[in-house]
Parts: structure tokens; sequence; C-alpha cells
């Protein structure tokens, strides 16, 4: 049962519902749900994910994996469709999109691939999903839920899949109703339709087509070597021998294009390895062995990845040795100057470090985590740095990141600012899921005395706003109770 279950995760999540002929734009798919409405059931879903899994939030990392994705998205015929792409920390291989272009992927998926190829394959492959809108049939199917109870029920069997497969049934069995068979019949025609546009996109993104069927086929064949018999990637998205030859037989109208990875690829790939380790002291005499006997498929991301280990252990002795190596051997990045600034802040030496951070703002000013890095470091200096803060915070172009708001929550509390610091962290906390938090920093702002014209609207608007979509998350958690 639990295999018939995870497949109708596909359904849910993957978007391979539908009827056999899909709906046009217009029609089945936006009289049921508009735009509008995927993009905050989108939101909505993220924000609740947050509070249940843990999303990698390294801003390289993500500014590379978005950026992949949207070089791939960049080649549909839909190009008003917008799309956020995150990494979540777990080990299985799977990754998943949802309405309004939400599209997670494992970090474990990332680690298993073996070229950006191979990454941009999988990709291609959800993004196919949401530009095809193969969620229309059921979000029709399920129109008598909320968006919130909607995205809590995505959010549960997303986790249920990763963490807890009897809550993920659970919610599944809230919504089967029956319809389970015509689901599966459905999955098989999609994840094809699925394959052949993801082709196109990479096709046109300048990315081999045939690595789409090959990485298919390479989880097939490594079936044997999981614990469960097979990786969750190949259960959410049901892999047969016809579909890998029917996709091998389209890629073969593509020429073959030899691997030509970006260096960020393996660079994040380094970084990801570092982030989501349980031991950090094995990684280090890994990569200390694979540097020594020459084992490594890219020495800089090998030396990167020594690197990070090598601060997050606090042994820095080695450090400046592999950062005077990339330096001399690769161009300059913003990455490499990130490593020489934390070796220098964890020498104690914090002016050269925020020296360091000034010089790289200049040359990379829109890079948010130099920002983000530097206003940290500026809060814990000094006073005289406070204000500083804030202003780096403030010429940042306002992300949708939890962190953002929380530092700049406390460069305002720094500055004297109190009603600003807990109107930033209201957004921090409703960015996390928490509804309630957020509602209740708002509250506590609008009792505050003295507050300008201008700043009491802002702060009642958002209060109005966040009050009511608790209301709705409140309604829909009874709603999903009884």
């Amino acid at each position: 049962m639990r295999n018939l279950l995870l497949i109708f995760l596909l359904n849910i999540i993957c978007q391979p519902c539908g009827a056999v002929e899909l709906p046009e734009i217009g029609a089945s798919a936006n009289v049921v749900m508009s735009s509008a409405d995927e993009q905050k059931l989108g939101e909505t879903f993220f924000r609740q994910l947050r509070r249940q899994a843990e999303i990698i939030d390294d801003m390289e990392v993500n500014e590379y994996i978005n950026a992949l994705g949207h070089r791939l998205a960049s080649y549909s015929d839909n190009p008003e469709q917008s799309f956020r792409f995150f990494v979540i920390n777990e080990d299985s291989i799977n990754a998943f999109a949802v309405p309004g272009g939400f599209i997670g992927i494992h970090s474990g998926l990332i680690a298993t691939t073996r070229d950006e190829n191979e990454l941009a394959s999988v990709l291609a492959h959800e993004i196919a999903h949401v530009t095809q809108h193969h969620i229309a049939r059921t979000i029709e199917a399920s129109q008598r839920l909320s968006l919130p109870a909607m995205a809590a029920m995505i959010a549960a069997i997303v986790i249920g899949g990763m963490v807890n497969p009897q809550a993920g049934e659970a919610a599944m069995m809230a919504v089967l109703a029956g319809n389970l068979e015509m689901q599966l019949n459905f999955s098989r025609t999609h994840e094809k339709e699925a394959d052949r546009v993801g082709m196109q996109f990479l096709a046109g993104a300048g990315f081999d087509p045939h690595s789409m069927p090959k990485f298919f086929e390479r989880l097939q064949n490594a079936t044997r070597l999981y614990e469960n018999g097979m990786p969750e990637f190949l259960r959410t998205h049901p892999v047969t021998t016809d579909r890998i030859a029917e996709a091998q037989n389209r890629a073969e109208k593509y020429s073959v294009k030899s691997p030509n990875d970006t260096p960020f690829y393996h660079l994040m790939k380094a970084k990801l390895l570092v982030l989501t380790t349980d031991n950090l002291n094995n990684l280090l005499t890994r990569l200390k062995t694979m540097l020594k006997e020459g084992r490594y498929r890219d020495e800089r991301a090998t030396r990167y990845a020594l690197a990070l280990t090598l601060l997050a252990t606090k042994e820095t002795k080695e450090v400046q040795e592999h950062i005077d190596w990339l330096l001399k051997n690769d161009s300059d990045r913003v990455v490499y100057r990130l490593l020489k600034a934390h070796l220098a802040w964890q020498q104690k030496d914090q002016n050269g470090a925020l020296k360091i951070y000034a010089q790289a703002l200049e040359v990379y000013p829109h890079n948010l985590q130099l920002g983000l890095d530097y206003a940290e470091k500026l809060l814990q200096h000094d006073a005289a740095s406070k204000a500083t803060a804030k202003t780096v915070l403030l010429s940042l172009s306002t992300p949708s990141h939890p962190a953002y708001y929380r530092l700049l929550a406390q460069a305002y509390q720094e500055t004297g600012a109190s009603a600003e610091s807990q109107l930033a962290l209201a957004e921090s906390y409703y960015l996390d899921g928490q509804t309630a938090l957020a509602v209740e920093q708002l509250k506590q702002a609008r009792q505050q005395k003295k507050l300008d014209y201008y700043m009491a609207s802002r702060i009642e608007a958002r209060y109005n706003q966040l009050k009511q979509e608790l209301r709705e998350e409140q309604e829909a958690t009874l709603n999903n109770k009884q």
C-alpha cells in the first residue's frame, strides 16, 4: 500500500495528474485555480515546509540552484511562470514540484549526480511538470479544500515521504477518496510528457538531453545498493524499461554534447557536502586523503570543501594554503573572498575581516551572502558599526528569507528603532511558517506609543493581513482534524 501512496505523492506534488489530453490554457486548469492562487498556494506550502523540514538557506547554494533552474525555465513556452528552487537537507534521492513553481531538490539527489547535465535533467523534468499544468485535475478534484488546507496537505505528504511515512499516508488518505487508480493511469502519461518537454528545455539551455534517460537508468540499475531497494526518486517518479527506452529514442534526435560543467556546480556540490555531513572530522580525513592521492574530479572543489571543513572544525592553520591555491589557479570568486574573511575573523583579526568584506562588496555589491555576512559581523563588532550594518542590509534587494529579516530586526533594535525591529521580526516569523508569532509581534508593535503615521499604517496593514491568514490556517487545521 505504501508504494501506491508514494506514487500518489507524485500526482499531488509532481503534477502528473489530469486527463491524457491537457486542458487548454484558460480552460479547466485556470478556472479551478488562477495563477495568483497557485502562487499563494506555493508560498503557503513553502512557509509550512520550513516548520517541518531543514531547508538549506545557504545563499550561495540557493543562488546557484536558482540560476541553473531559471536558465532552463527561460526556454519554456510559458515565460510568465515564476519559479523558486530550493534544497532540502535530506539524504534520500528525490525532487518535487508544487503549484506556483516551487521546486525542491533533496541534497542527496545533488550528491548522486555525476555532472551538471544530470542535475539539469532533473530540474528540467520538474519544470516541465509545472509548465504543462499537470496539477490541474488534482486541484479540480480537491477544490473543496482551502488554499491553507491544500498547502498543509502537500507539506504533510512531503515530510511524510521523507521522515514519517505513516504521517504522510494519513495526509494522503484525507484526499484519496477512491481516486488512486485514475491518478496512477495518468501518471505514466505525464511522466513521459515531462521527459519530452524537459529534454527541449535541456537542449535549448545547452545541456545534453541524453543525460535524462542516462540518469534515470543509472538510478534504476543501482536499486540493489539501497537499503529500501529503490531510490525515493524512482518511487515518486515511476520509471519503467519502456519509458527509459522511449526517452533514449527521443534523445537520439539531439546531438550528443560533452559534459561542460560550470565551476559552481562542483563548488556548490562540495559546499553541500560540508553543510550536510554529520561528522566533520571524518569528512576532514576523507578530503585530505582525496587531495593527497589525487582522487577527485575537480581539485578546486576538493580544496574548497577542505578549507570550509577546516574552518568549521576550528583548524585554521592550513586554510590560507588552500585559499592561496584557489586564487592562483582559479578566477576571483565571492566564495574565495568569504573564505578569507571567515579565516581572518576566526583568527581574531576582526578589523581585517571587516576590511575584506567591505572591499569585496565594492566588487560584488549585490551579493546577498556577502552582504548578510558583513552585516552580521558588524553587529557583533562594536557600537559604531551598528548603523553601518543597518545601512548594508537596507541596501540589499529585499529577499524572501527569514535570516535577512532576523538580522534587520537586530540592526533596528541596536539602533533604537523598536517598531521597525518588531515589524522585521514579524516578517521573519511569517516566512518561517510561524504566523501566530508574527501576529503577536505586530500586536505588540501596534501598542507602541509615539508611532508616526507612516509606521503605524504599515504595522496596521500587515497586522490585518496576517491576522486573516492566521484565521484561515486555523480553520484549515480544524477542518483537517474533523
